[in-house]
């Protein structure tokens, strides 16, 4: 079961990271355009990408000192790396029996978030880029639900891991409460 934890929690914070870039790249356009004619709601819109890129990188230290915590924690509980097998086989089963492909999706993401931040390309291929970025953050989330929702993905094995986590560490909760946090800041 808290293999099973580890295993999600593993591709939560690997899913969180292309719903970070997606937030960062929602904003980063209107900057882009805003050069073209400055005015006090393009400052605006500045000061909020510059906030997003700083919540961005909040999420990503976080994830990486969970990301220690969870090393140490199995570590301590071998038994979890046994369980966390078996949730990663289900997880990663169920992923292709619904024929999702997420790595596709984020790697297409990154590209897009390239493409989007040249100078050279037009506002209007700027817009269709921002529109297939929302598609693939709207796809990714909705799968992610899809598969968290499944009773055979068990929450308990999540749990599992986290409470073996907070006995190795007790800031995983302080960093789990930030972590969310940052992560609803972020969708605003």
């Amino acid at each position: 079961m808290q293999t099973k934890t580890s295993n999600l929690k593993t591709k939560l914070l690997k899913l969180a990271a292309p719903v970070a870039l997606a937030c960062a790249f929602a904003a980063a356009p209107t900057v882009a355009m805003a050069q073209d004619a400055p005015n006090a709601s393009v400052v605006a819109s500045q000061k909020i990408t510059a906030e997003q890129q700083h919540v961005a990188a909040e999420i990503g230290k976080i994830q990486q000192e969970l990301a220690a915590i969870r090393v140490k924690t199995l570590k301590a509980n071998p038994q979890l790396i046994t369980e966390m097998k078996a949730y990663e086989t289900a997880f990663n089963n169920k992923i292709k029996a619904l024929g999702y492909q997420p790595e596709k999706l984020i790697k297409r993401a990154q590209e897009i978030q390239i493409e989007a931040t040249k100078k050279d390309i037009s506002n209007d291929t700027r817009t269709d880029l921002i529109k297939e970025f929302t598609t693939i953050r709207t796809t990714l989330e909705k799968q992610q639900r899809t598969i968290l929702n499944d009773p055979a993905i068990s929450k308990q094995v999540q749990d599992d891991v986290i409470n073996a986590m907070k006995k190795v560490d007790s800031k995983t909760t302080n960093l789990l409460k930030q972590l969310d946090q940052l992560v609803m800041q972020f969708r605003k």
